[in-house]
C-alpha cells in the first residue's frame, strides 16, 4: 500500500514538473517575450562595455557574419572574470605588452608578448591582471553576437551589486542571460549541462520575480543616443 501511494505521488509530482516546464516556459518564450532591440544590427564600431568590477573594457571594432570583433584592454591588478567555461566558442589570448595571467583547468598560464594561448571551449578559465600595467590584447576578439550583447548588460548588473556572483540572486539573473545566448557557465560549478538544465527551470520564476535579460538603463547605445 505504501509502495502504490508513494509511486502514485511520484506520478503526480512528474506531471507537476512536467507542466511548470511546459506553460512556464510557453510564457516566457512564447507568449511574453522579452522585447529588446535587434542583435543583427545592434553593434557599431567604438562602442565601449566596460566592467569595473573585472577591470575588462571591450571597444567594439565591427559586427560580420553573427560575430562581434572587439579590442580588450585588461586594467592593472584587474581580477577579472569568475572561473568560467564557454560550452559553444574558444578563445584566444595574444597580448601586446605585460603579461597575461590566465588560470587554466586548475594550472596557472603566464602570457607575454608573441605567445598565443588557445582555450577549447568546455575548458574551464579565468584570465587576470597580476602587474601594474594596462594590458593591451592584440588584434580582436569574437564572440557570438548574442554573447556579446549580453555582455554589457552582464557588466552593468555586476557593477552594480557587490558581490553579485555569490549572491542568492546570481542564479536566477543567470538563467535569463544563458537563455539570451550567454554561454558562460561556472568554471568551479556543477557540470555544464546540468547547470544549463537547472537554469532551463528556474528561468520561468526568474521572469515572475521581475528579473530580464535585457535592462534599456544598461544599454550602452540607448544611453548614447
Amino acid at each position: 500500500m505504501f509502495k502504490k501511494n508513494l509511486k502514485k505521488m511520484f506520478t503526480y509530482l512528474l506531471i507537476l514538473v512536467a507542466g511548470y516546464v511546459l506553460i512556464g516556459n510557453l510564457f516566457h518564450r512564447v507568449i511574453f517575450p522579452e522585447k529588446k532591440p535587434d542583435v543583427s544590427a545592434y553593434f557599431k564600431p567604438g562602442q565601449e562595455f566596460y566592467s569595473k568590477t573585472e577591470g575588462f573594457r571591450q571597444t567594439v571594432l565591427k559586427q560580420e557574419n553573427g560575430f562581434v570583433h572587439s579590442r580588450l584592454e585588461i586594467e592593472p591588478f584587474a581580477g577579472g572574470p569568475p572561473k568560467h567555461i564557454h560550452a559553444a566558442f574558444d578563445e584566444t589570448f595574444e597580448i601586446e605588452n605585460g603579461e597575461l595571467t590566465v588560470w587554466v583547468n586548475g594550472e596557472i598560464k603566464k602570457i607575454h608578448p608573441g605567445e598565443r594561448l588557445l582555450i577549447p571551449k568546455g575548458t574551464p578559465h579565468q584570465p587576470y591582471n597580476e602587474t601594474g600595467d594596462t594590458i593591451h590584447l592584440k588584434g580582436s576578439f569574437p564572440f557570438p553576437e548574442k554573447f556579446a550583447f549580453c555582455l554589457p548588460q552582464v557588466y552593468a548588473v555586476a557593477d552594480n551589486e557587490k558581490y553579485f556572483a555569490n549572491s542568492a540572486k546570481a542564479p536566477l539573473q543567470m538563467s535569463l542571460f544563458t537563455s539570451a545566448g550567454f554561454d558562460s557557465y561556472k568554471g568551479d560549478g556543477p557540470p555544464v549541462f546540468v547547470q544549463k538544465a537547472f537554469f532551463f527551470l528556474i528561468a520561468p520564476i526568474a521572469r515572475l520575480l521581475g528579473y530580464r535579460s535585457y535592462y534599456k538603463k544598461f544599454d550602452p547605445v540607448s544611453k548614447n543616443m
